[in-house]
């Protein structure tokens, strides 16, 4: 064994969880793990400690896309059957999602004016955890995620799970193109690959999880809610009601009778109805998108980086 892994004695049997000793011991039938004793060697069975997980749950928010990307590529690198549930679709019947204790939770929503998009929460009415594990993605226009990821810890935490790893990634904003354009690029896909292989580590390493408490930055109370106001207009000369748009909103807020309109109440500016329309009969005002380029261009920084919270914890037998 490693002598970094002798020097973890604690009062019980315990073994140094680091991603060297792993790759040493986890790869033969048994694991070796250093007595109260320093000489003593204990050998056991790796299937009697660790837990064995079940399935792995993609809960996210995507309207455009961009946030659906991360976490796939997330999920590539975790070793377990993956079943998705793509929120961005509306659903006037919300699904119930409920998740055992060794199923592992991957969550992920775009940053919307520095919040958790109210139109995700909606669903968590039918969310149960059994203190299973999760993780958060939240993705952003390379402004600031603020008080995103601390909101969506608490709401998920306060529902029967329990966050072992969070990222924020900063991506190409959904309104100003322009911004962060092209991302996630190839450099960003290698570090979002990387915490999906982080977190795929402490899956495979996990006795429990109750000894993991990470910390991510935001406020509470939280700032208030607010949306860019642009909502999309309809060139009717172009529009076809072919309805697209109409059962692309997440938010309910174009009609099926009359997808020409948009309950502007309702609207949360999230733009999946001008990427729908393959008629290009969706769009914004260019004097309200001009507006908006020049506010944000000043506030937003292209070259953002990622940044990821696991905590590092040992695991006692």
């Amino acid at each position: 064994l490693r002598q970094d892994c002798r020097d973890a004695q604690k009062k019980y049997v315990m073994h140094c969880m680091t991603c060297i000793s792993q790759q040493e011991c986890r790869g033969i039938l048994d694991l070796y793990f250093v007595g109260p004793a320093m000489s003593d060697l204990y050998i056991f069975n790796k299937g009697e400690f660790f837990m064995k997980m079940n399935e792995l749950g993609l809960v996210y928010f995507s309207p455009t896309g961009t946030t659906r990307k991360v976490i796939i590529e997330t999920a590539r690198n975790i070793d377990l059957k993956s079943v998705s549930y793509d929120l961005s679709i509306h659903k006037e019947k919300k699904p119930n999602l409920h998740f055992k204790g060794n199923d592992f939770v991957l969550f992920g929503i775009p940053v919307y004016g520095g919040r958790v998009p109210a139109t995700f929460l909606e669903y968590f009415e039918t969310l149960k955890g059994d203190n299973t594990p999760a993780a958060l993605i939240a993705t952003y226009g390379c402004r600031e995620y603020e008080d995103a990821l601390l909101e969506l810890k608490n709401e998920v935490e306060s529902r029967g799970f329990k966050v072992i790893g969070a990222g924020a990634f900063p991506v190409q904003h959904s309104i100003v193109r322009q911004i962060g354009m092209s991302r996630p690029n190839k450099a960003d896909l290698k570090v979002i690959a990387d915490f999906g292989i982080q977190l795929n580590r402490k899956l495979r390493n996990a006795v429990d999880f109750d000894n993991i408490d990470i910390q991510v930055p935001g406020n509470n109370p939280y700032k208030k809610y607010e949306t860019i106001p642009l909502v999309p207009k309809t060139d009717v000369n172009l529009c076809t009601e072919c309805k697209a748009c109409a059962k692309a909103c997440p938010a309910g807020a174009i009609s099926m009778e009359n997808p020409k309109k948009t309950d502007k109440k309702k609207c949360i500016s999230c733009m999946k109805c001008v990427y729908s329309c393959k008629k290009k009969a969706r769009y914004v005002s260019n004097m309200k998108l001009n507006m908006a380029q020049k506010k944000l261009t000043k506030i937003c920084k292209s070259d953002k980086q990622a940044e990821i919270f696991i905590s590092v914890s040992y695991t006692h037998l």
